[in-house]
C-alpha cells in the first residue's frame, strides 16, 4: 500500500493499524462536538459514526490507490477485525451498521469537495472543445474543477473560492478571478449567488454540456500519461 496522509498534518498511513488510528481519532473528534447524550444513544452514535468513517476511509483509499486489489480488500477486513476487537463490537453488529450507513458518505475521508475535485481533475482530466478556452491552462483548470465539483455536488450549487483555487492551480489571484468572470460571461458558469461578504462566497452552477463543451480525455481512447500528472497538464 502506498503511504496516504488521511488528514492534513497527520501520520502517513501504510497499514491497517494506521487506518484504525485515523478512524478512532476522527470518531472521537466528531462525537466530542455533539451535545451530551444518554449512554444508550452514545453507543448508537459511536457505532454508526465508526461505520460511516470506515466507508469514508475506504472511499478515500480507493481514490488514492486508483486500482483496488485483493490485498486492499484484505487490509480493510483487518481494519474491521481490529476495530471490532477494540470497541467490543460483535462482527455482525458492525456489518449491520455498515449496511445502514452505506449511502450516507458525501465525501471521501479527510477531503473537502474542492480537495476531491482537484484530485479528480488530475485523474480524469478534461479537454475543452472551444479552441480559445482550451488554449489557456487557467481556463482548463477552473472549468475542470467546476465540472468535477458539479458532479460531486449534484444539484447543489458549487463554490469556487479564489484563494483556494489559486493555490490548487498555482496562479495569481487576479488571474483566477478574471478566469471565473470569463466563464460566467461565456455561460459556462451561472452565478446563483452573487453577493459576497466575509464568511460567505459566491455560488455557481456549471452549465457546460459534456460532448458539446468538453470531454474527458480518458473517453477519447487516448493513452493517459504514465507519470503523475500535475496542474500544469490539466
Amino acid at each position: 500500500m502506498i503511504a496516504v496522509r488521511l488528514v492534513p498534518g497527520g501520520e502517513l498511513v501504510t497499514n491497517a493499524d494506521g487506518i484504525v488510528r485515523a478512524l478512532l481519532t476522527a470518531t472521537a473528534e466528531q462525537l466530542s462536538s455533539m451535545a451530551a447524550r444518554s449512554d444508550e444513544t452514545l453507543e448508537d452514535l459511536l457505532l454508526s459514526t465508526d461505520a460511516l468513517n470506515f466507508h469514508r476511509i475506504e472511499w478515500r483509499l480507493r481514490e488514492e490507490l486508483g486500482q483496488w486489489e485483493e490485498e486492499d480488500s484484505k487490509r480493510m477486513s483487518r481494519v474491521k477485525m481490529k476495530l471490532c476487537k477494540g470497541r467490543s463490537y460483535e462482527p455482525d453488529e458492525f456489518e449491520a451498521a455498515l449496511v445502514a450507513t452505506k449511502k450516507r458518505p458525501r465525501l471521501p475521508f479527510g477531503w473537502t469537495a474542492l480537495d476531491f475535485a482537484s484530485h479528480r481533475l488530475l485523474t480524469r482530466p478534461i479537454r475543452l472543445l472551444d479552441d480559445e478556452l482550451e488554449s489557456s491552462r487557467y481556463t482548463r483548470g477552473v472549468m475542470g474543477l467546476a465540472i468535477h465539483l458539479q458532479e460531486i455536488q449534484k444539484e447543489e450549487p458549487i463554490l469556487l473560492p479564489v484563494e483556494q483555487v489559486r493555490d490548487i492551480l498555482k496562479a495569481k489571484k487576479v488571474v483566477i478571478a478574471g478566469t471565473i468572470t470569463k466563464l460566467v460571461e461565456t455561460g459556462m458558469l451561472e452565478m446563483t449567488k452573487a453577493d459576497y461578504h466575509t464568511g460567505s462566497a459566491r455560488e455557481f452552477r456549471f452549465r457546460g454540456v459534456k460532448g458539446k463543451d468538453y470531454v474527458f480525455i480518458s473517453e477519447l481512447g487516448e493513452e493517459m500519461p504514465k507519470r503523475q500528472m500535475t496542474f500544469d497538464d490539466v
